[in-house]
């Protein structure tokens, strides 16, 4: 075989492999196991897949099946009614390929976001977060963590998956914001989520520092 037809062929595979590859269903790390979503709404759930391919969804709290089809960006989002809080559920997602997201919790989630004085952690050895993690383990209580990077433009993804709270899931991230979502899942008795988005010295405004905890808007 010439070296030219070797570069043809090698292209034309790495072409068919690229192809297969974005066939299959795809989903942003937010959306995952472990995950809680907002009790009592309409929670969108969104991916990436093949142009024009039909996506069944399938939640455990109603047995209900409902599909999207993804648009021509290779991108697709649906909204599901989510029940009142309980779990843990299923989510399965069929097209191409499937995906089953497992150990999902219905209640309450939140996002923490601020400075240095939210971001402190276990990382910055404050006694009250350290004193705490023996004590963390929680299955009503989720963390995710927003690992600090920058892009020039938005993103569409992000690294990072939910855990359950645990001295493993607690080691960085944000004690005020995980002693706020603990007191809220205790007096509100039902699962918390809560996201961490802090990052020393990152103002939101100029010449404004905030720190804060909100409802989430991401589902």
């Amino acid at each position: 075989m010439s070296f030219n037809k070797f570069i043809i062929y090698s292209f034309i595979f790495a072409a068919i492999l690229t192809s297969t590859a974005f066939a299959e269903i795809r989903l942003p790390n937010i959306i995952g196991s472990n995950m809680v979503l907002q009790q009592k709404s309409e929670a969108s759930i969104w991916g990436w897949s093949d142009p024009s391919e039909k996506i069944y969804i399938t939640t455990s709290w109603d047995d209900k099946k409902d599909s999207v089809v993804a648009d021509g960006n290779a991108k697709w989002k649906i909204k599901v009614n989510t029940p009142a809080a309980g779990g843990p559920y299923t989510i399965t997602l069929k097209g191409t390929n499937t995906i089953v997201l497992d150990n999902i919790m219905i209640g309450e989630v939140w996002v923490c976001s601020g400075q240095s004085n939210m971001e402190w952690s276990s990382d910055q050895k404050l006694k009250q977060i350290l004193d705490e993690m023996p004590n963390s383990s929680n299955n009503n209580l989720r963390l995710f963590q927003v690992p600090k990077t920058t892009a020039v433009y938005p993103q569409d993804n992000l690294e990072g998956s939910w855990k359950v709270s645990g001295p493993d899931a607690l080691k960085g991230f944000s004690a005020v914001g995980y002693f706020f979502a603990k007191e809220l899942q205790k007096k509100l008795n039902v699962p918390v989520g809560i996201v961490n988005s802090s990052w020393g010295g990152t103002p939101a405004k100029p010449g404004r520092q905030l720190m804060f905890c909100n409802k989430s808007l991401i589902y």
